[in-house]
């Protein structure tokens, strides 16, 4: 036996790699398929707290409306708007049927959650005026001038195909970190869920 490892002893390194190979893709699989399972876990408590929400804040009165917890108004509201339109048979003319409440809900809507799942910039990089607009004067009414300006600024950078110069990028980069220190800090969802309790006649 001793003398056909040493006759041999290149099939043994080339067995013993074929084994620590196969243990490391084994555990690159195990980690995958942990991975997706948890994304798809994630993926099932999302989708199950906004029906939950789209539930809770369907039919609205003013009573509703001045006791619901701000944050969550909210995401109930955009999140119902939001499954309407896409229900809709023309969405830009059940866009445009929005009371002003609503589309400055609607669009504030998704700017937060591209920021808070991305960027402040991926929201204006994959949306289209008059979202984008709408968005940008939602801020200026609801939010501080802090917060409103660098909205502001970041959609001056982008052209209505959702497109900006290269010389830019820095300046972006820079009000995608201050933007992401402010959601942080902040609680924005509660900020607009406020402004719906002030204007309930527009829900």
């Amino acid at each position: 036996m001793i003398e056909y490892v040493t006759t041999y002893w290149y099939l043994f390194v080339i067995l013993i790699a074929m084994i620590v190979l196969t243990v490391f893709v084994s555990g690159k699989a195990l980690s995958a398929s942990t991975k997706r399972r948890q994304e798809m876990n994630e993926m099932m408590e999302k989708a199950k707290r906004a029906k939950e929400l789209r539930d809770a804040y369907k039919e609205l009165n003013a009573e509703k409306i001045a006791n619901a917890p701000a944050a969550a108004l909210f995401e109930g509201i955009a999140l119902n708007l939001e499954y309407t339109c896409q229900k809709a048979e023309d969405t830009d003319s059940f866009y445009d049927s929005m009371t002003s409440g609503q589309k400055n809900v609607y669009a504030l809507y998704y700017l937060l959650t591209d920021a808070k799942e991305a960027t402040l910039s991926a929201f204006f990089k994959s949306s289209y005026r008059p979202l984008t607009s709408d968005a940008v004067n939602a801020a200026k009414e609801i939010f501080d001038s802090s917060i409103y300006k660098i909205i502001e600024t970041m959609f001056s950078f982008y052209d209505e195909n959702g497109e900006s110069a290269p010389s830019e990028l820095s300046e972006i980069d820079r009000l995608n970190s201050e933007f992401d220190a402010f959601i942080n800090n902040n609680d924005l969802f509660a900020e607009v869920g406020i402004y719906i309790k002030e204007n309930p006649a527009q829900f």
